[in-house]
């Protein structure tokens, strides 16, 4: 909530220079500041607040960086007044002396920034920006040793790259006591005893925005995390590091408020959340059901792009919500940003309203009550897409940027399936649904896999070139998840997101992408004109209106078209099989080939009778099944299209025994495909397993609304029975350009209805961030 200014800030009348100060360029600040007293009151904090960055405004070459650095500290600064040199607030080296300069080596230019380290607290005591990323030599450790006589300890911190491994005790400094960013990404050295030590409330107790990328983070380091800093953070980045499934219960337990921000006031909209009893499963989480009106389920309400109305108070002195209370944000504001750059501006911004005492005070914006994490990156790790299901579910909407490029669908339990434990699938099918504003009540920006619009999730394994894979994923694997989760996000599923960025975009297409890709612009369009109606039928009235969505990202990855014998499990050996189902033993032996049309025996071999010696099934004589009842248990134990599942302790949420009705369908063939296979699925007894609500993409499929059904069953279909058939048939149609394809898209809708006039993005990311197998596949 803004902060209202007093009576006086608000009857007073602003000087003339405090409206115009910002549009005069720095060229002209050193002028302004020699006119008088009142000019140099508003100019002179401006042109030293953040040298380093004003000296290139002002036309200084970065092979100049260095000499002028050591004339700067070693001569200029030493000779100023007190007063002068209180006026830095920021040392901004992100940009700055990154090259050997002159006379100067790189190394030289390292050890010069980092002899002045020491001495920069008393020559600039009112320092409270140091960013230091880009300089992987500094040492910032003379920092803790340095003699604080600072009126103002940093407030951020961007030790990003850091060479130098940091002492446990390093923010034990009073210098550090009022930090509010800290980046501490691929530095060295164990977090873990940094936790321990000093990266705690204890010594941070104003900490709001921590990143930590690339530290090797396990799940027991990032469950000491969050069990040391709880609500405080409001933003985390855990990137790049080695988190899977087992650390979300806890990030959901410690850093998200047990307040939730759904209600059922805007159910005929969006529809709403139920939670029939206190149940759940290790793998899902707590059961919840969405419950859909007639217009929620088709995104249709005429009244979703009608932001929320102001909430007011019955008490003129009460601005803030109670402790109690939640109030999602009404989406039209922008949304809070998290990064360096945005965070030393605000604080700049505010050190400069506090010293000319105006009422702006955006630094308000970074003490946010401790509520929990708004804001969550966790690309390039071993998440799962049930994990990543268990974690927005558990947030209780309160997430407004959500990242994770990458995560594993879950693998097949079936003895068929058994056989198969090289392929692996990576993306997000199936939880578009959770996207909705009825679970992610204040979602504003996303960055998750394409699959989340294309339903093309990537596909890996060994000995399959990544073009034959590439078929595979956009054909067969395509034509399976579009029947087993047939709802994919649309631009109108959440009217509230106006940023969406799309990873791992292939270079390559048959086709299937790119069209998957345009009809989402189609649709984006179609929300750009159905929002400008919206605002002319609202023409007179004071409702205000979304935005809808206004930034779409396309990352792309590197364009094998010259290495087609790129193999799709480049890299070191992993051990997906554990990663995946760690519970499942037989995962281990492998029996399959691609460059082999025959499967060697196994102790699981079908018998004549088409059924595998232990009872399960053949799943792969679905495609015989044309019609009659299915004889098999659990058709030949029930009449019914329910039964009774008694779930134990050792894998329910709570850890108490309890049971609920399954549907398992009529038994007979039916109109819907993906019901007929699941059915067909559910004879075989270890796919009797992971019980879970339906969910809106289920009920697409045929399957009742608010019903249990087994998700190991249904998850199984997306994988093919027998691969070595799907890999024969894929095409040799020569495959496009996405990003060419895009590109001619756009060119041919500009100037007719159908041109979505929003800022899109087209990024080609490097080939080492998509093929080594550590990076995308562990």
């Amino acid at each position: 909530m803004d902060v209202l200014p007093s009576y006086g800030e608000a009857t007073s009348r602003l000087d003339w220079l405090s409206l115009v100060a910002h549009h005069i360029p720095a060229s002209s600040w050193t002028s302004c500041c020699l006119v008088d007293r009142r000019f140099y009151s508003f100019f002179a904090p401006r042109l030293w607040q953040d040298p380093l960055v004003v000296v290139r405004q002002l036309g200084l070459h970065p092979n100049d960086d260095l000499a002028w650095y050591r004339r700067f500290i070693n001569k200029h600064v030493r000779s100023a007044r007190l007063h002068t040199r209180s006026m830095v607030r920021s040392l901004d080296f992100r940009a700055f002396a990154l090259t050997a300069s002159g006379l100067y080596s790189t190394d030289a230019s390292e050890r010069a920034i980092s002899e002045s380290f020491r001495v920069l607290p008393q020559i600039f005591p009112n320092l409270i920006c140091l960013l230091l990323d880009g300089h992987p030599e500094l040492d910032p450790s003379s920092l803790a040793t340095a003699r604080v006589a600072a009126s103002h300890p940093l407030e951020l911190l961007d030790l990003a790259g850091c060479r130098q491994e940091l002492t446990p005790k390093l923010f034990s400094s009073q210098l550090f006591r009022d930090l509010i960013y800290l980046d501490i990404s691929y530095v060295p050295g164990s977090i873990r005893s940094a936790i321990q030590s000093s990266l705690n409330p204890t010594y941070l107790p104003g900490l709001r925005v921590l990143k930590a990328r690339g530290r090797e983070v396990n799940d027991a380091t990032a469950q000491l995390l969050f069990q040391t800093f709880r609500l405080q953070l409001w933003s985390l980045d855990l990137s790049d590091n080695k988190l899977t499934d087992a650390a979300i219960d806890e990030l959901v337990y410690r850093c998200f408020s047990s307040l939730s921000f759904r209600n059922d006031s805007h159910f005929e909209v969006e529809g709403k959340v139920v939670v029939p009893r206190n149940l759940g499963g290790q793998q899902y989480g707590l059961f919840e059901f969405l419950e859909e009106s007639v217009h929620s389920a088709s995104f249709t309400h005429p009244e979703r792009y009608l932001a929320d109305p102001p909430v007011y108070s019955h008490r003129a002195d009460q601005t803030e919500p109670q402790e109690w209370q939640t109030i999602r944000s009404d989406g039209t504001g922008p949304l809070k940003c998290d990064d360096a750059s945005a965070i030393k501006e605000m604080v700049l911004e505010n050190a400069l309203a506090l010293a000319g005492k105006t009422p702006r005070q955006p630094i308000h914006d970074l003490h946010v009550p401790r509520g929990g994490i708004t804001h969550l990156y966790l690309n390039r790790n071993s998440l799962t897409a049930n994990g990543i299901g268990r974690l927005l579910r558990g947030s209780s909407g309160r997430l407004e940027h959500f990242e994770c490029d990458h995560c594993l669908l879950p693998r097949p339990v079936s003895s068929p399936y058994e056989s198969r434990p090289e392929l692996q699938a990576a993306g997000i099918l199936g939880l578009a649904y959770l996207f909705r504003p009825a679970f992610s009540s204040n979602l504003r920006s996303v960055r998750a896999h394409h699959s989340l619009v294309t339903q093309i999730p990537d596909i890996h394994a060994k000995g399959l070139p990544l073009e034959t894979a590439l078929r595979l994923s956009e054909t067969v694997i395509f034509n399976k998840s579009s029947r087993v989760y047939p709802q994919r996000f649309v631009p109108d599923m959440n009217p509230r997101i106006a940023s969406l960025a799309l990873t791992h975009i292939p270079a390559r297409s048959t086709g299937r992408v790119i069209r998957q890709l345009t009809l989402f612009l189609d649709l984006a369009s179609i929300q750009q004109a159905n929002i400008r109606k919206a605002r002319m039928h609202m023409n007179g009235r004071h409702a205000a209106i979304l935005s809808g969505l206004r930034h779409i990202r396309f990352e792309l990855d590197p364009d094998f078209s010259d290495d087609t014998t790129l193999d799709s499990s480049t890299g070191r050996d992993i051990e997906y099989d554990k990663l995946l189902d760690p519970g499942d033993d037989d995962f281990g032996h492998s029996t399959f080939s691609f460059f082999e049309d025959t499967k060697r025996t196994t102790p699981n071999q079908l018998t004549a009778t088409g059924r595998r010696s232990g009872g399960n099934t053949n799943t792969a004589q679905f495609s015989h099944w044309t019609s009659g009842r299915l004889k098999s248990p659990p058709y030949s134990d029930t009449e019914s299209q329910f039964i009774i599942h008694h779930e134990e302790a050792s894998t329910s949420w709570t850890g108490n025994v309890y049971s609920v009705p399954v549907w398992i369908g009529p038994g007979t063939i039916g109109p819907h495909a993906a019901v007929n296979e699941y059915m067909w699925n559910l004879q075989d007894e270890k796919l009797r397993a992971h019980v879970g609500p339906a969910t809106p993409s289920h009920v697409a499929a045929g399957v009742p609304p608010l019903t249990y059904i087994y998700h190991a069953a249904w998850d199984a279909m997306v994988f093919p029975s027998n691969l070595a058939v799907a890999t024969m048939n894929l095409g040799t149609e020569p495959l496009q350009d996405v990003a060419a394809a895009i590109k001619d898209y756009r060119m041919g809708t500009r100037g007719t209805p159908r041109h979505w006039d929003g800022k899109i993005e087209l990024v080609r990311s490097s080939r080492s961030s998509r093929y080594h197998a550590s990076e995308y596949w562990r």
